[in-house]
């Protein structure tokens, strides 16, 4: 029995555009937990299938069994025990459908931001933690189930085991009344019609189950790991954003420094330079001229006073 149409959430349309959007953006770790949580509910599904072919079986196998008093009550109480799996199989597969609607809503939602805000509408993939909860109430119901089958499963063996003890005392009652050797049956084994119409079915849905719980307890744990991935992400990419603008102005303003020490004109006044005996000849010239101007400027306020 396939589960809407036998169509994985893997290959629906939404989540591979957001495995190739998230991989584009060099998001490719999260991409990653998105898909492995896709295969997961994949996995149940194919898995809630399996056990639907199973219980299916194991209520046909019930109708052909012998028909007389002590068959037929117990034909009654390995029903129930089938239906009681069968709803509960039922149940599941309504929540596992439930959490594949969500997934693909959630992917919509994000790739349709995402044309328009671009990678930090990929953030919001942290919003498949919202399916967690699901995930722990299917979780739930499977470990009752499991419960449940294991108690029917050894219900089931003591009815078997009755059904062959009973049916080997009768056997060996014949012999008895026609004065031949009764068989040792413990060394001899042999199964009831029960064991194959209803306690092997019963066995392989509860392998199934327990599957599904090792199945769940990876899902929960890749959203929870999803989750931790892109808050690191996002911290990571704030902490550069930072830092750029620290380094910005920085920048600018050694690239202003710079276009000054290139650019700006560089004006000197033109000078000779003496060196040795040239040179202090020429100071005590100037030296002498300096003091000439001297006096000449104090004869004349000299002047001025008388």
């Amino acid at each position: 029995m396939d589960m809407e149409a036998g169509k994985t959430l893997t290959n629906e349309e939404v989540i591979r555009e957001l495995l190739e959007l998230l991989k584009k953006n060099a998001m490719k770790e999260k991409a990653n937990d998105v898909f492995e949580i896709c295969s997961y509910v994949d996995g149940l599904e194919k898995k809630i299938d399996s056990m639907t072919e199973e219980l299916t079986n194991m209520q046909n196998q019930i109708k052909e069994m012998q028909e007389d008093t002590l068959v037929n009550n117990a034909k009654k109480a390995l029903s129930e025990a089938q239906e009681r799996l069968n709803t509960r199989c039922e149940q599941i597969k309504s929540q596992v459908l439930e959490v594949k609607e969500q997934v693909k809503s959630t992917a919509k939602g994000i790739v349709e931001e995402a044309e328009e805000k671009g990678r930090a509408a990929l953030y919001r993939v942290s919003e498949f933690l919202g399916i967690k909860k699901r995930f722990l109430d299917i979780r739930e119901n499977v470990r009752g189930a499991i419960k449940t089958t294991d108690k029917d499963i050894a219900k089931t063996a003591l009815l078997a085991k009755g059904f062959r003890e009973a049916g080997q005392t009768v056997a060996n009652a014949f012999r008895t009344f026609a004065d031949k050797p009764e068989v040792d049956y413990s060394q001899k084994e042999q199964k009831h019609p029960i064991t194959k119409a209803v306690l092997a079915p019963m066995k392989a849905v509860k392998k199934m189950l327990v599957s599904m719980e090792l199945h769940l307890d990876a899902s929960i744990d890749k959203l929870d790991n999803l989750a931790m991935n892109v808050q690191l992400d996002k911290e990571k990419h704030m902490e550069n954003a930072k830092a750029q603008e620290h380094t910005e102005p920085e920048r600018a303003e050694a690239e202003r420094v710079e276009a000054e020490v290139v650019y700006s004109p560089m004006v000197a006044e033109p000078q000779e330079y003496q060196y040795n005996a040239d040179a202090f000849e020429a100071r005590d010239a100037d030296e002498v001229k300096q003091e000439a101007a001297y006096k000449e400027v104090s004869k004349v306020r000299e002047d001025k006073a008388r």
